[in-house]
């Protein structure tokens, strides 16, 4: 009997998890704050998560645990817990923990984040959070800087479209808009998400 207890721990932990690593695909671009005063951060000089050509776009693409072209790992967290007003969801993807992405926010039935409900984005740029976001479906504005749009849920995946003017650092006030690169918002999505 004693033998049994570690094997059926060892298929228990082989099982948790049978649709593999968190996968993720967030891609977003940094330009200086258009519609408020607020001073522009200082994006880090070209990396090899983006292609080199002075748009301070990011990409973190790949598999949690996967090497990135950093030579850092790459953590990609999903995860939906259920509660009686919505979904609460938590996504991070991080490099080294000198670029990341993460989103925490309260998800109701029909896929918008719940109104009064925490939701913030959170952008780190060369190890600095851009922390001060504030997420909802409304415009962005200085109250609600983030805006979340087309969330969809389906099996394990999470996707979103995400759009903020002048998200600032709660360290230097300093911000960034964030979106795609040539203007609109950008698409985030992860796949293998617990909870789902």
């Amino acid at each position: 009997m004693r033998c049994v207890w570690p094997l059926l721990s060892v298929l228990a932990l082989s099982c948790a998890d049978d649709s593999g690593p968190v996968v993720v695909d967030a891609r977003w671009n940094l330009t200086c704050p258009s519609q408020s005063q607020a001073g522009c951060g200082a994006p880090a000089p070209d990396t090899c998560l983006n292609d080199g050509d002075g748009v301070h776009e990011r990409a973190i693409v790949g598999e949690h645990g996967e090497t990135s072209c950093t030579g850092d790992p790459i953590i990609a967290t999903c995860e939906a817990i259920e509660r009686s007003s919505g979904t609460n969801y938590r996504l991070e993807a991080d490099v080294g923990g000198e670029f990341a992405f993460e989103l925490v926010a309260l998800v109701g039935s029909d896929n918008t984040p719940v109104e009064q409900s925490p939701c913030n984005v959170t952008i780190v740029e060369d190890g600095l959070p851009y922390d001060i976001g504030a997420c909802g479906t409304a415009d962005p504005s200085p109250e609600q800087p983030c805006q979340l749009s087309n969330i969809t849920v389906g099996d394990s995946d999470v996707t979103l479209d995400l759009q903020c003017e002048a998200l600032l650092s709660s360290t230097t006030g300093l911000g960034f808009d964030v979106g795609a690169t040539g203007g609109g918002p950008a698409t985030i999505r992860f796949a293998n998400c617990t909870g789902l």
